[in-house]
């Protein structure tokens, strides 16, 4: 196997607004011939323990093909948008491509995937797939990527602090408040961590309520976030920090790697939410203490686990590739349920796979939670709104430093009526 470090770009740009000028062209489809490379692209800079899972992918994968090269790049997650914009302008793209969950439709919108909509209903294991990640890769009744792994969030805890305080598992948004104040009376820490820019975590907890970002009505997406079950959301997280004075000001402006993780590993805060994943880079911090570590779900206003966002990865086929058949085979054998759980056991990211769980009994709680997966509006606008504009982290950020909330919430609206229908 080849591997590939792109070199570094100074600045990631927009994807390129036109469509690949490849058409569905199935190359290897029916020919009964290997083709000689698969060029498959993954996402950040690769490590060692990755290099040895996915040549483990490889020879996996050459007992169906065994005449095929399968050469992978790794595209630095800042230089995305550059590689990806220079492949759909018609250079030398890939075979396979990880994709970032909340990128599939701006792709899918330029005409930059294949459609694999046969190839995945004749897969078996497809009915394993989370169902709400596999509606996020379709438009138009077919689909254009599989669903990888996805890091959904939990609320991170310490079990001896919560048994010396007598408190038990938060099961609604009051149990959560009460519980962050015990924690602050009795160990003289914050109680937990509401950092401003945490958008997942948010959107948790406006689900939670009953609330939406925004709804399609007639093919438009129409805002809800000056509704009432979104302000009321909005209002409970911000209020940890302004009302309740149980959540930390230094938060403000950061998310929850820049302060969070890093106080609760080291015990100065009571809980905070993250991912599965948090776990291994916790350890790195303080592993003193990680045995008393543990996770429950985000809880809804009333009671029962909050929706939850994956954040995280697909794989799909880019439509210029002269091998479509083989690429899908390459992705059934990287998503199968071996492969599946050893890329969740290495990387703490929950799979999409529905009976795939984790290995270490810590980290099992996730596999519930994503249970409970919902995505955003399923729109190329979504990236345009969240992570350019920053419109939610703003919007949070503005109420926390003192900004009335209907105000801010009627502004934040305004901007998805307008962001969310590119």
């Amino acid at each position: 196997m080849k591997y590939i470090k792109i070199a570094a770009a100074t600045a990631a740009i927009a994807l390129a607004a036109t469509a690949c000028g490849g058409g569905d062209d199935d190359g290897d489809a029916g020919s009964g011939k290997d083709p000689a490379q698969l060029k498959v692209w993954m996402m950040g800079d690769g490590t060692p323990e990755q290099t040895k899972f996915l040549d483990g992918v490889e020879t996996e994968f050459k007992q169906k093909h065994p005449g095929t090269d399968v050469q992978i790049k790794y595209v630095p997650w800042p230089q995305v948008a550059t590689t990806f914009q220079k492949a759909a302008a018609g250079g030398e793209g890939p075979d396979v491509t990880e994709i970032g969950n909340t990128d599939v439709q701006s792709h899918v919108e330029q005409g930059s995937l294949a459609d694999i909509s046969d190839l995945i209903s004749g897969w078996a294991d497809a009915k394993t797939l989370n169902k709400a990640a596999l509606q996020n890769d379709q438009s138009g009744g077919k689909t254009y990527a599989m669903p990888w792994y996805g890091g959904v969030r939990g609320v991170w805890y310490r079990t001896d602090w919560f048994q010396d305080a007598g408190i038990q598992q938060p099961k609604t948004w009051a149990d959560l408040s009460a519980a962050a104040k015990k924690l602050q009376d009795a160990k003289k820490i914050p109680g937990i961590g509401a950092p401003s820019d945490q958008t997942n975590a948010l959107l948790s907890f406006i689900w939670g309520n009953g609330g939406e970002v925004a709804t399609k009505d007639g093919g438009t997406w129409a805002g809800k976030l000056d509704q009432p079950q979104a302000v009321e959301a909005v209002n409970f997280y911000t209020g940890l920090v302004t009302k309740e004075k149980v959540a930390p000001q230094k938060y403000i402006g950061k998310n929850e790697l820049e302060g969070p993780q890093r106080d609760f590993a080291l015990g100065k805060l009571g809980m905070y939410i993250d991912g599965s994943w948090a776990l291994k880079e916790m350890k790195k911090i303080s592993a003193k203490d990680a045995d008393k570590w543990a996770v429950f779900p985000i809880p809804a206003k009333t009671g029962g686990n909050a929706p939850v966002m994956a954040g995280g990865s697909d794989v799909a086929v880019w439509k210029d590739t002269k091998a479509k058949s083989a690429a899908f085979d390459y992705m059934t054998v990287l998503n199968n349920a071996k492969n599946a759980k050893a890329w969740a056991d290495y990387s703490g990211f929950s799979s999409m796979r529905g009976d795939v769980k984790f290995s270490d009994p810590k980290l099992e709680i996730f596999t519930e939670i994503a249970g409970s997966t919902k995505f955003p509006p399923i729109t190329a606008g979504w990236a345009e709104f969240e992570q350019a504009k920053k419109v939610l982290p703003n919007t949070v950020k503005a109420i926390m430093q003192g900004k009335a909330a209907d105000g801010e919430l009627k502004k934040a609206n305004e901007q998805a009526n307008t962001l969310l229908n590119p």
